[in-house]
């Protein structure tokens, strides 16, 4: 993939694709891109897409919002719309949608462990405050009716980009998903629900999306939730805003009396919201092409506000950071229908070997000159060419919609993606925020596929050993991952089932869910055979080195096959643990433990910062003065010239423990 392989692909996604009506789509075999940065560019640049249309490529488009800021100024700023060619396009069922990515994501049902850590906005709630402020000041001002305020949220990914497209999609199946891997390693994962225009033969159909009601797990809540939101006056007049806005431009580029709004103030159900959408048609005058498209139609007033020119300036005054692909565009451009392209190709039975192709060079095309004057978009197209006429297409507001940053070289990638909501007059600035954060769920709420878990030294009578350690590590691994986690209500139950104990020393696991539901087992501990063990080498026994970059190896997850698989494979050969190195070659940890080295007399353990979890017991150990232990980077070197080696964890405490070398290992078998 640039998948993680580096082939450029792009998945659109139908969650309504049949086998009989096959409407999801596979791009592949990667051929170049085009890329126009300045508007006055944008009719050559159109041109150059519908030449490689004409030689058989398929379009695949991606519009920054900025773009089309610029683009209804008729000025160059910081937007960029993007046009990937690709060879090869396959029409999907959704089954077959679903098969694809299985096969890309290790051949299993269920998605591999992906998600999100380290979430944080881009502007503070005072500040968020102080820009609804700035909007009113803007409406009783008469400069707008609403205002589209949008701020971003960062963080850092974690998984395969498509392993997180795939938990999203179980999450929020919608019509309009999509997941793009772009030259050069990024990613952009989208699962929008909301039609921006897609043109059908001679018919532009608009689906505006505005007005928004938090869904109940309660059946009576969630229908009258429903209910509220398709009556609900003021969402009502936000939606029916936005109505005449596309109304507007669509007229632009429409047949004389062919602008009809078909359905208003439709209701629809998302994972943790219901929508409000309204459907806009017309018929497109003859000859218009795709750019002309955009001049009439980009951005989608859904996302601005009205009137949308002088919005966008507003927007361009309050909002803080630029929105990027967020609130633009995405989706795919046929050829015209005369212009001798071949169709996307249905799929028969699928076959993961049709997979996509290797990436190739990328190009970019388009004219790069200076500003051109400021125009209004025109009535009539530019020209009545059929070669110049548009094909059909399919766009998608690019909201619930994520961008990542290509992995950095230790692995680590960052990612973005923005909420918003339609502010209005009557708006309240606080209802507004937890609109904003209920949007946000469909990304912080999501699984990641894994818990967090400890695992602790018990007894009836002293309780868990190192309990406040044990919880407070937890808290910061719940904090970073948005786990729900009831630390008080945590140290209850622990402290309860400790009490209903067996004599004895046990061995007690406490495991997080990512809503906070909290599992608790004990089971007797058994001794150790001896006052010492061994360790074994992990890599000489066919183990990978860990990367460092993978932020989830400080936190204690059930999402480690690889340490589990080690120390097991250990005790199959007699020892008790395998001891792992990064790719750099420094010492991280055990399988099972964390491990400390003797040199020149004093204790080092290896830093967080080579890959390491934070024990407790390795914490209280360098917390103590008795032990003098210090943090210090390690090799292979430093571990077989080492005075002594010291495993620890919670469980067990602090083990002597001897280096054992893959020969004697071998030999001892």
């Amino acid at each position: 993939m640039t998948d993680e392989a580096g082939a450029v692909f792009a998945l659109f996604d139908d969650c309504d694709s049949t086998a009989l009506a096959r409407s999801s789509r596979l791009y592949s075999g990667f051929s170049h891109e085009r890329v126009c940065v300045d508007p006055a560019g944008l009719d050559a640049v159109c041109a150059a897409v519908a030449d490689d249309a004409r030689r058989g490529l398929h379009a695949v488009v991606l519009g920054d919002y900025e773009f089309g800021r610029d683009l209804q100024f008729g000025k160059r700023g910081g937007g960029a719309l993007r046009f990937l060619l690709f060879a090869g396009c396959e029409m999907l069922s959704r089954d077959e949608a679903d098969a694809w990515l299985a096969s890309r994501d290790g051949g299993a049902a269920q998605p591999s462990a992906a998600g999100v850590a380290h979430v944080t906005k881009s502007i503070a709630r005072d500040a968020f405050d102080a820009a609804i402020a700035a909007v009113h000041d803007a409406l009783r001002a008469g400069d707008s009716y609403q205002i589209n305020y949008t701020y971003r949220l960062h963080f850092d990914a974690f998984g395969a980009p498509l392993a997180l497209y795939r938990r999203l999609r179980a999450r929020q199946p919608v019509r309009y998903g999509a997941l793009v891997a772009l030259p050069g390693g990024a990613w952009v994962v989208s699962c929008s629900p909301e039609l921006f225009v897609e043109k059908s033969g001679a018919l532009l159909r608009a689906r505006p999306m505005k007005g928004t009601a938090p869904r109940s797990d309660d059946p009576r809540e969630d229908a009258a939730a429903a209910r509220f939101l398709a009556n609900d006056a003021k969402n009502r007049a936000e939606n029916v805003m936005i109505v005449d806005l596309l109304r507007n431009d669509l007229a632009r580029i429409a047949r004389t009396g062919s602008v009809t709004v078909p359905a208003l103030f439709s209701v629809e159900p998302y994972a943790s919201v219901w929508q409000m959408t309204s459907t806009v048609e017309a018929g497109i005058v003859d000859g218009a092409t795709f750019a002309d498209v955009l001049r009439a139609l980009f951005p989608c007033g859904s996302i601005t506000g009205a009137p949308k020119h002088r919005t966008m300036q507003l927007i361009d005054a309050i909002e803080t950071t630029p929105r990027g692909l967020y609130t633009g565009a995405i989706g795919w451009l046929d050829a015209c229908a005369d212009g001798g392209a071949p169709a996307a190709r249905a799929a028969g039975a699928f076959a993961p070997e049709r997979a996509a192709g290797a990436a190739s060079g990328a190009a970019s095309g388009g004219a790069r000159a200076g500003e051109a004057a400021p125009e209004q978009a025109p009535k009539r197209a530019s020209t009545a060419s059929p070669a110049g006429a548009c094909g059909d297409f399919c766009l998608s507001v690019a909201i619930r919609t994520l961008t990542l940053d290509a992995p950095s070289a230790d692995g680590a990638r960052r990612g973005s993606m923005g909420v918003g909501a339609g502010i209005v007059l009557d708006s309240v600035a606080a209802d507004e925020y937890a609109e904003c954060e209920l949007k946000a769920r469909f990304l912080t709420d999501a699984d990641p596929g894994f818990q967090l878990f400890e695992t602790m030294h018990a007894a009836r009578d002293a309780g868990v050993r190192h309990l406040g350690r044990h919880l407070a590590r937890l808290r910061v691994s719940a904090d970073a991952l948005g786990f729900a986690f009831d630390e008080a209500a945590a140290k209850r139950r622990i402290e309860a089932r400790c009490a209903q104990l067996a004599d004895g020393e046990h061995r007690c696991r406490v495991a997080l869910a990512k809503d906070g539901a909290l599992d608790i087992t004990a089971a007797p501990l058994a001794p150790l055979a001896g006052d010492a063990v061994t360790v074994l080498l992990a890599h000489e026994h066919g183990f990978a080195p860990m990367r460092s970059g993978d932020f989830l190896l400080a936190h204690k997850t059930t999402r480690r096959a690889d340490y589990d698989r080690a120390w097991k494979d250990a005790q199959a050969r007699g020892a008790f643990d395998m001891l792992f190195f990064n790719e750099r070659g420094e010492l991280t940890e055990g399988g099972r433990t964390s491990v400390f080295v003797k040199l020149d007399g004093r204790w080092f353990t290896p830093p967080l910062s080579s890959g390491v979890l934070p024990g407790v017991m390795r914490g209280a150990l360098l917390d103590d003065p008795a032990w003098q232990a210090s943090e210090r980077v390690m090799t292979l070197d430093d571990v077989l010239r080492a005075d002594a080696l010291m495993l620890t964890n919670a469980l067990r405490g602090a083990v002597p423990a001897r280096l054992v070398r893959a020969a004697e290992a071998a030999a001892r078998r």
